[in-house]
């Protein structure tokens, strides 16, 4: 979805300027933010890393907030996952938190950040990327005591970690004093009101990549499949994975024990692992276990490298135990790729219509995950036509759409 970029006046009221270039049938979109009576609102985004996925999304939001809207980073590296960060900020108003880490991998750095460059914005509104590092319980109390316009941006679902009373009771008590929460999809919502944020407090900006990169790469990369799939001398069933090789995260297991019953039961499947981590040699322990063969471990890839599997493969699966959204699921989608995941993926009530463009099974379940690419197996057709409907979802998921989702949720609190 596409929409006119959005200036503000000095009473706050909106002024509507069309971007070049532009379609005739965009909608009109109000942006007020009538924080203050005298001078421009703004806002203050306070997120752990710049992540690449982020870049479109975030640069969206700021051309519809110009001067409005200050990124900040509570670092600007993060040694386990360097692979995520972006390179380049695109000119975004990114601001740097000085501060001290803890590293705790395979999870994120925990930091402890000097929030002062933020108190002295004299923001109108703060968007706290989780409730997870200390940093951002120092800005909620801070804000608590100031009365400040405070949003949580939860991409927590009940499903993605184990749920303990404690931890669950302080989410809880932060919630109850934020002014709203900013969801990626229905997961996450659901949580926040298992939480006990009223529906009315909670705002939907859906999770987007850079759509128009990988639709581009998509549109030249898959008339060539036949022969990027004949380089490789892939045949049969070609089955993607792309993520960090932690079990306790991703399941990987779960997949190559699932390909192994295949190939037992005489069916044609190769298996490509993109990415790395710890536990890649337990895999290859278990693929020799599972005597599995046309299995390829391709390591950490640049967007254009990945790309060309996206190409040839025939099905995305994420078998995750724990997974709050899944942004390889949108940049699949652009390649018209079925998608299977676990019940513990986030992005899945989203992103995967059940019989539609893919399949969700059971966390950990073997037999289920089996059976369903047996089926891709059997009938070509299906997975096919699912790779069709995932091109027509994900349409609904682009940086427009994001940006405008966090605009409502400033818009709404603004107005009470």
């Amino acid at each position: 979805m596409e929409v006119p970029r959005a200036s503000l006046s000095n009473n706050g009221h909106k002024r509507i300027r069309r971007p070049s270039p532009q379609p005739p049938h965009l909608p009109q979109f109000s942006l007020t933010l009538n924080f203050r009576q005298n001078g421009k609102p703004r806002v203050a985004l306070v997120t752990n890393v710049l992540a690449h996925y982020r870049i479109p999304c975030f640069h969206r939001l700021a051309e519809l907030m110009p001067g409005r809207i200050d990124f900040f980073l509570l670092t600007e590296q993060m040694g386990h996952r360097d692979y995520v960060l972006a390179q380049n900020r695109n000119g975004l108003p990114v601001i740097p938190l000085k501060g001290w880490y803890w590293t705790r991998p395979p999870h994120d750095d925990l930091h402890l950040n000097d929030i002062r460059p933020i108190l002295r914005g004299k923001y109108d509104a703060v968007i706290l990327g989780g409730w997870d590092e200390p940093t951002y319980l120092w800005l909620w109390i801070w804000a608590v005591i100031k009365r400040q316009k405070l949003i949580f941006w939860v991409e927590s679902t009940g499903k993605d970690s184990t749920r303990r009373g404690v931890k669950e009771k302080y989410k809880k008590i932060l919630l109850s004093r934020a002014s709203g929460c900013i969801v990626p999809g229905q997961s996450a919502s659901w949580y926040c009101q298992q939480l006990g944020v009223p529906e009315g407090q909670i705002f939907r900006a859906p999770n987007s990549t850079d759509r128009e990169y990988f639709r581009s790469q998509a549109n030249r990369l898959l008339p060539l499949r036949k022969n990027l799939r004949g380089q490789m001398g892939l045949d049969g069933l070609v089955v993607l994975f792309v993520g960090r090789l932690v079990e306790a995260l991703k399941g990987v297991s779960t997949l190559i024990r699932a390909c192994g019953r295949l190939q037992r039961d005489k069916g044609k499947v190769s298996l490509l692992l993109v990415g790395d981590g710890p536990d890649r040699k337990s895999y290859e322990e278990l693929i020799r276990e599972e005597k599995l063969v046309g299995v390829h471990f391709l390591g950490t890839l640049d967007h254009e490298s990945l790309c060309r599997y996206y190409a040839l493969a025939d099905v995305l699966v994420q078998p995750s135990h724990s997974e709050p959204w899944g942004f390889v699921l949108n940049e699949g989608m652009e390649f018209r790729l079925p998608l299977v995941v676990s019940e513990a993926v986030g992005a899945g009530p989203d992103l995967v219509s059940p019989g539609l463009n893919g399949f969700v099974f059971p966390v950990g379940d073997v037999s289920s995950l089996a059976c369903i690419l047996q089926n891709f197996i059997k009938n070509e057709e299906l997975w096919i036509n699912m790779g069709q409907a995932s091109r027509k979802i994900i349409e609904r998921f682009s940086p427009d759409d994001w940006a405008c989702g966090v605009i409502k949720a400033l818009n709404a609190v603004a107005s009470r």
